[in-house]
């Protein structure tokens, strides 16, 4: 698969690759692209990756069998998702 949008319409509007929108279907996620020209989105998506990985791994739990880490990551995965959502607005200079 060489991109995951075959067109760009206006808006959101994206024309998704068979492929990768069966792969979508068959993870059962729904698709939310970046807009073109605007690489901050990119930048916003990849830290909260990184901070909701940082809330669920560190410290690096241990586990006395897999059942047990599915457990803890199924209650972990619930409480991040009833966690409200918080934008902070940048700091913009008062000069």
């Amino acid at each position: 698969m060489k991109t995951a949008v075959d067109r760009i319409g206006s808006g959101k509007a994206r024309q998704v690759n068979a492929r990768f929108a069966a792969m979508a279907s068959h993870y059962l996620f729904e698709t939310d692209f970046c807009n073109p020209a605007s690489g901050w989105e990119k930048g916003q998506v990849e830290k909260n990756v990184q901070d909701a990985r940082r809330r669920l791994w560190q410290p690096l739990p241990s586990f006395p069998d897999l059942a047990a880490l599915n457990a803890w990551l199924e209650e972990g995965c619930i409480e991040q998702g009833a966690a409200p959502c918080v934008m902070i607005p940048p700091v913009r200079p008062s000069w």
